[in-house]
């Protein structure tokens, strides 16, 4: 966070020099007063989640601010959740087994927050997503898991049932219904995979899947894959 605007080449050189390792962002105060002031989720995951290394008094000012937790805010996490779902899929077809285990463990986190937003909450630490998750042992479980997996590894053939699971999980949080992703995958077997993108429309998540079929043709494909859980009966 900066006190006045920085030029483009200046914050491309700050990223060279930090490596692809270190995401960087620069921002002027007043700027992000602005997205806090709006309930940016940025600005909770700056404020809650960041730790300053270095601050002089008007970020002390800054450091106070409490964001609002509101449709911003929840529509991103939503969102966001969503995306990991399907990057982490890409990854899965791609052979790149890890990656496939973090976007799960990243969709499960934003799933999480979507679902304690709620509440007013946002939890941010594994521990605090863990506690978060307790009323739905089967999710908290899952949470486990893929969080192991992505520390410790997990065998090849464990693999899919384990990424299933944490995206069920997930949809379970944003209040959708569990999808049979084998049988989704089956629909792609042969294909060369190139993008994955899942987006709500109407209610109803869908699925779009580009990339080449068995005949080196491209193909670009829709489909619906669930919509909301079906409220309980009182």
């Amino acid at each position: 966070m900066v006190r006045r605007s920085v030029p483009v080449d200046v914050r491309g050189l700050i990223s060279e020099m930090l490596g692809p390792q270190v995401s960087t962002f620069v921002l002027d105060v007043e700027s992000f007063r602005r997205l806090a002031e709006e309930g940016e989720y940025l600005a909770h995951e700056v404020l809650r989640g960041g730790r300053v290394l270095y601050s002089e008094r008007e970020f002390d000012e800054i450091l106070r601010v409490n964001p609002p937790i509101n449709e911003r805010t929840r529509q991103y996490l939503r969102r966001h959740a969503l995306a990991c779902i399907a990057l982490s899929l890409e990854n899965l077809l791609a052979g790149r087994p890890l990656w496939s285990v973090n976007y799960a463990y990243k969709a499960m986190r934003s799933a999480a927050r979507y679902y304690s937003s709620a509440s007013g909450r946002l939890p941010f630490s594994d521990d605090e997503i863990f506690e978060s998750l307790v009323s739905h042992a089967d999710v908290a479980a899952a949470f486990v898991r893929v969080k192991e997996a992505r520390s410790k590894g997990v065998h090849v053939l464990e693999l899919p049932d384990l990424l299933f699971d944490a995206y069920n999980a997930s949809l379970k949080l944003l209040g959708l219904r569990s999808v049979d992703w084998a049988g989704v995958l089956q629909s792609f077997r042969g294909c060369y995979v190139a993008g994955i993108s899942l987006r709500e429309e109407s209610g109803v998540l869908q699925m779009v899947v580009s990339g080449l079929d068995p005949d080196k043709k491209h193909f670009e494909t829709r489909m619906e894959l669930c919509g909301a859980q079906t409220p309980r009966k009182t």
